[in-house]
């Protein structure tokens, strides 16, 4: 109590001291905020924000689609970031779609690195003697890899299949060949589910898009080797000829 308090005689500085003693407990007993007449349920949950609804929400862009005509088709293959391999890996496709003949490798050889060119060296070599013996060249075919990049390890992982699949059907559908002749597992396994050893010897009814392609499955030339091996692949090639 200050001097002033009792010189006013009243008893107000008595009081003033007391009701300040007062907020210094409530104070310390953690009441920080006044409290209106209405009951209140201080422990309720406070509301969830509501969240925006979907027509808000911006649409995340689709990927765009490959292009629908072959040349630019082709040209995606070799640039498109979506494609497997590194662009200045990738291999294009080579000859002529107009013939109807369709042929499909499952790689770019080793040999093929900085060529531009498909099946070279000597698997090359067998590729040219085994289309000479039914009466097919180059010229008169298309040769297009299921892979335009021939991986590291020579081998394609599953994810990398799945996306090869997909964009070989388009391939398939925008070159719309007459017969198809599957060069090894990869486009085996996946166009026809199923390995060479087991696809090898008849006919398929491949079915892309509307389109029905005889398809005839065999070893790529790499691995035509023995007696054995080469009568196999002789007897594959008699019956894709016969598809003619």
């Amino acid at each position: 109590m200050t001097p002033s308090d009792d010189a006013r005689g009243d008893g107000t500085g008595v009081m003033d001291g007391l009701a300040l003693s007062a907020l210094d407990w409530w104070a310390e007993a953690g009441v920080d905020m006044l409290v209106d007449e209405s009951p209140r349920d201080w422990l309720a949950r406070a509301p969830t924000p509501a969240l925006p609804s979907t027509s808000a929400v911006a649409a995340e862009p689709a990927a765009p689609a490959p292009p629908a005509d072959l040349p630019a088709f082709r040209r995606w293959l070799l640039t498109d970031p979506s494609v497997p391999g590194p662009p200045r890996a990738r291999h294009d496709a080579q000859g002529d779609p107009a013939g109807g003949v369709m042929v499909i490798t499952d790689m770019p050889e080793p040999a093929d690195r900085g060529t531009g060119a498909l099946l070279t060296g000597e698997p090359g070599a067998l590729f040219d003697r085994m289309l000479a013996a039914i009466g097919l060249d180059r010229g008169t075919l298309y040769l297009a890899p299921f892979t335009p990049a021939r991986p590291a390890t020579a081998k394609l992982s599953k994810d990398a299949c799945h996306l090869l699949h997909r964009m070989m059907e388009r391939h398939l559908a925008l070159a719309a060949p007459k017969r198809l002749l599957l060069l090894g597992d990869a486009p085996s396994c996946s166009l026809l589910d199923q390995p060479v050893t087991q696809a090898r010897g008849r006919v398929h009814e491949l079915r892309v898009d509307g389109l029905t392609i005889p398809t005839v499955a065999t070893f790529p030339p790499r691995l035509v080797e023995g007696a054995e091996r080469r009568r196999l692949a002789w007897a594959d090639l008699q019956l894709f000829r016969n598809l003619a």
